[in-house]
């Protein structure tokens, strides 16, 4: 896409619907001129969708050629999907292949880092953060370095996650790591540093010293104004008679 796009992308604009119908303008126009989208040239338009948004046919640099919504390409699509997925791998998005969860792991990334329509996306690729070439184009490249790094296909979410040690950084392997939920809260962007008896101690660190959930700290430190002991009152239940 062109610099005018990728800017459109990141820009705040207070209806998305209009946003969304700009950049697909300029995605159809570069599509008329074959401008190459991530590895995917568009050849030519093909119909409409049941919504009315375009469907072209693009050319992967694999050689694949694949019909795609114009909309699509470039924010969640940016190859055909087959040449980063090994033969191998092709049956990980199965729900009973025991690396579901992590091809899932990788579409997430990915959308909350390239697709502005993505709910999480103001916090990830509205911020700049992006995923690396390596991963972004590869699936398999992806799972290689998550099994190579110790990722267990057994274990849940609160268990392993993915985390970036550097939380303004990409998601690369330089800077990505398997973290279960409280070394993930940690490392937190907004988790904060506090004064509490005299020394700096992190509000999770707290919550967990006290047997309070870091929820209810976030809340009292941030909603409530709460400071010192305040923050480590023991938590009251309703009863009901």
């Amino acid at each position: 896409m062109s610099q005018k796009g990728k800017i459109l992308l990141k820009t705040n604009c207070p209806n998305s619907l209009i946003k969304r119908k700009v950049v697909n303008e300029i995605k159809i126009s570069e599509a008329k001129k074959h401008v190459k989208i991530g590895k995917l040239t568009p050849l030519h338009y093909v119909k409409r969708n049941a919504q009315g948004g375009q469907i072209w046919l693009f050319r992967c640099d694999c050689g694949n050629d694949k019909e795609l919504t114009i909309g699509h390409v470039g924010n969640s699509t940016h190859s055909c999907n087959k040449c980063g997925v090994l033969q191998k791998d092709f049956g990980d998005g199965n729900k009973n292949s025991p690396y579901y969860k992590l091809k899932r792991v990788w579409k997430d990334m990915r959308k909350r880092c390239n697709n502005y329509n993505d709910t999480a996306y103001r916090y990830y690729g509205g911020r700049g953060i992006e995923v690396c070439d390596e991963w972004d184009n590869s699936y398999s490249a992806f799972k290689k370095w998550a099994l190579d790094n110790g990722y267990n296909p057994k274990l849940g979410r609160k268990e392993q996650s993915i985390d970036r040690i550097d939380v303004d950084g990409n998601y690369c392997p330089e800077n990505c790591r398997w973290a279960d939920w409280k070394t993930q809260a940690r490392n937190k962007q907004n988790n904060r540093w506090v004064d509490f008896r005299g020394d700096k101690v992190l509000l999770v660190e707290l919550a967990e010293k006290y047997g309070i959930s870091p929820k209810t700290m976030q809340d009292r430190y941030h909603a409530g104004g709460k400071r010192g002991e305040d923050l480590i009152n023991p938590v009251l239940h309703k009863h009901v008679d």
